[in-house]
């Protein structure tokens, strides 16, 4: 007779193929594309500067305290160490990103295989990593916060459900540690399924008990020590800091739109639709309704769980004036765990008939070839190689021809000046990184150039300003970007 293989075998043997399956949409050609402008350039500059400070509390740039990024350091620790292990590069500050994702695959099986359904993880996180909104543009191939945010906030949630289902205390006990890791890492964010959680143990009648635990005060005594000692240990470092807060996560971003990010009621489905979740989105609705009449309860719990945690955040986000479409990140996780409780009560009908196919296991593969199949390619044809789309060439030049000048092309003895009129979001990284390889790197002000500078132009205005004002020589152009010398002042 066949011995079987244990629950916990196949689930560690899921999570290895899963790895298998997520390590070329996550980390080919990682470090191909330049630093994408606003967010990710800005997390990584602020990285590097920590790796200099050393000071884990305040987050600057430029050696500023930052007030216009004003998350918890998670996400920047983790950065900065790799930075510290992989060198000052583009790789370096996406790797943690590109980690999370997987990590959250393998959280996924895991948590599934605790409640005996390693094939309803694996399916789930399958549906992850062939969707788009997670490894194209702000989150797993991207050194922005909502890669590690969508790893934590999932994992506190998952946890949680575990928990209710198998009262085992360690679970509710690491549920208090993913909570307070996916608040250091997107502050508030982090908290918008939290209100979901009483109402669901009321549902499963065991609020009472809940709040007689114990470990519900030591939990909560936790979140505010870590959460609140960073706050105001922060504050405390320098003043303004709440202040910040508020108008950047709180009243401001809820209130009003900040930064021109608006969009009507419908913004979200519509990105989710374009963007975020293409190819799974008409299955999202077939397998809720599909859901409502399974007769594994326990997946059928899970299968709402998710759903009334991913409406929960849409609801608030879609409230919120200021729209991102990265804001969709978590619910593709959680949208994965209702397709993936559909696609697992499939595969244990088909497990079913196994008395009447020979190869049942060929039969299994051949279908979840089928779903996953056209996802996955278009995501591996997206990273393959990527190349700068035409319309925003010109922009990332200037970070190409950094990149040149870091890697020693040019033989020049001068300083590179950069002119403080430039974007300092974009290339304040490689400015760090140029003098961190021994490439002298200055900023000046147009008023304090003189005769014999080196500039890096990229800006089309500030060519015609030093145009005006300097004859100059030029020494190698690189689409709209030029590195010119200085050669004498106008009449």
């Amino acid at each position: 007779m066949k011995k079987r293989i244990s629950n916990k075998k196949l689930t560690w043997i899921l999570a290895i193929i899963f790895v298998v399956i997520s390590f070329y949409p996550l980390f080919a050609f990682l470090g191909t594309q330049t630093l994408r402008t606003w967010d990710e350039s800005r997390v990584a500059a602020s990285s590097y500067e920590m790796t200099k400070t050393k000071n884990p509390l305040v987050v600057t740039f430029d050696y500023k305290p930052d007030h216009w990024s004003v998350k918890p350091p998670l996400a920047i620790w983790i950065e900065a160490l790799s930075i510290k292990i992989f060198g000052g590069n583009e790789a370096a500050v996406r790797i943690p990103s590109a980690l999370a994702i997987m990590f959250l695959g393998v959280v996924i099986i895991l948590l599934s295989g605790v409640i005996q359904k390693p094939f309803l993880g694996f399916y789930s996180a399958s549906v992850m990593i062939c969707s788009k909104g997670l490894l194209y543009y702000h989150s797993g191939r991207s050194a922005d916060y909502d890669a590690l945010l969508c790893l934590f906030m999932i994992s506190y949630l998952l946890l949680f459900f575990v928990y209710t289902e198998t009262k085992d205390k360690k679970y509710y006990k690491l549920f208090f540690i993913a909570l307070i890791l996916a608040t250091l890492t997107k502050g508030v964010q982090a908290l918008l399924p939290l209100p979901f959680l009483p109402i669901y143990v009321l549902f499963r009648k065991q609020f009472v008990s809940l709040l007689k635990d114990k470990s519900t005060y030591i939990g909560i005594g936790l979140f505010v020590l870590f959460v609140g000692g960073y706050y105001i240990g922060r504050e405390l470092s320098y003043g303004g800091y709440l202040k910040a807060v508020y108008e950047n996560e709180l009243g401001g971003r809820m209130l009003t739109v900040i930064e021109g990010h608006y969009g009507g009621n419908d913004y979200y489905f519509k990105e989710l639709q374009e963007n975020y979740f293409t190819y799974f989105l008409p299955l999202l609705g077939l397998a809720l309704v599909f859901n409502l009449f399974i007769k594994d309860k326990q997946a059928q719990r899970l299968s709402f769980f998710a759903f009334f945690t991913a409406l929960l955040i849409f609801i608030i986000i879609t409230i919120v004036k200021t729209k991102l479409p990265w804001y969709n990140a978590p619910l593709i996780p959680l949208f994965g765990l209702i397709i993936g409780t559909s696609l697992y009560v499939i595969h244990n009908w088909i497990i079913s008939l196994k008395k009447h196919i020979p190869d049942i296991n060929a039969l299994i593969f051949v279908g979840y070839f089928a779903v996953f199949f056209t996802p996955y390619v278009e995501i591996v044809n997206h990273i393959y190689k990527p190349k700068e789309h035409p319309w925003y060439h010109p922009h990332y030049s200037r970070l190409e021809l950094m990149n040149m000048i870091i890697d020693k092309k040019f033989n020049i003895e001068e300083p590179i000046v950069y002119m403080d009129s430039d974007n300092l979001q974009d290339f304040m990284f490689y400015f760090h990184v140029m003098n961190h390889y021994g490439v002298k790197a200055i900023r000046k002000d147009i008023n304090n150039l003189k005769v014999g500078d080196v500039l890096q132009i990229n800006e089309p205005k500030n060519f015609e300003l030093i145009s005006s004002k300097f004859e100059y020589e030029e020494i190698y152009t690189h689409v709209q970007s030029k590195l010119i010398r200085l050669k004498n002042i106008k009449e």
